[in-house]
């Protein structure tokens, strides 16, 4: 059963991540935090009720990493709801600065300018906060503001990834006691087909699904086929990627 599940994660890992998101995004963090001279500066997925931080550099980089922020709470919580960005000088004079959250990294800021960050759709799928940058001349909002259009680029593949995992561990279950791994993820895939028109990320997922199920099947005619089948999705995902 594990080499079974080990096998579908396989599969499904160059195509749901094709490169290191977290690695891409502590690197535009790193980059904004040079730019503005910051102190700290961070990135936050909005995961349903909440932000969780995903990429950090600087102050209290590794203690942020995998906090959970209600969205009730905290500047950067107000901007994922709102979608406006924000420009907060001395958080100690505003009501929604989550003093808490800042103590348990080990950094209080004074100031803090937080972006959304928005995914192809326009929906909010996170929140890039800089902590303490350095004053001058430059216009750290336009600069926030690329930074973030970037990570809209690669963030949402996070929320696709983990949406993944209980559906792969879903169908083995059902492989298990139906036989074949492929004809259980494809029946994962119908079952997300189904609330396709509620739920837009539903369509992403169901397509990864079903590869999945289909280089299940590949395999039995060798690694050589699922090289073969996944040079032909990137060659695919290239072509759309040069069309205007």
């Amino acid at each position: 059963m594990i080499r079974r599940l080990a096998m579908a994660v396989d599969d499904l890992g160059p195509l749901a991540a094709p490169s290191d998101v977290v690695v891409q995004l502590t690197a535009l963090c790193a980059t904004v935090r040079t730019a503005l001279g910051a102190a700290s500066c961070s990135i936050a997925r909005l995961d349903s009720d909440a932000l969780e931080y995903v990429a950090a550099d600087g102050a209290g980089a590794e203690q942020i990493i995998g906090v959970r922020l209600p969205l009730t709470r905290g500047i950067a919580s107000y901007v994922a709801r709102t979608g406006q960005a924000l420009a907060v000088d001395t958080v100690t004079d505003d009501p929604r600065f989550a003093r808490d959250v800042a103590q348990r990294t080990g950094y209080v800021p004074t100031s803090v300018l937080a972006v959304p960050v928005s995914a192809a759709d326009g929906e909010v799928a996170g929140v890039l906060s800089v902590l303490d940058r350095a004053p001058g001349d430059v216009d750290a909002l336009a600069v926030a503001s690329m930074a973030a259009a970037q990570a809209g680029l690669v963030l949402p593949t996070i929320d696709v990834v983990a949406r993944l995992g209980p559906i792969i561990v879903r169908a083995l279950a059902r492989s298990i006691d139906d036989g074949e791994l492929a004809d259980a993820l494809r029946a994962e895939a119908d079952v997300l087909a189904q609330g396709a028109d509620e739920d837009d990320d539903d369509d992403v997922t169901e397509l990864l699904v079903r590869v999945t199920g289909l280089l299940a099947e590949l395999r039995v005619a060798g690694s050589a086929a699922v090289l073969s089948a996944e040079r032909i999705l990137h060659e695919l995902v290239a072509l759309n990627q040069r069309r205007p």
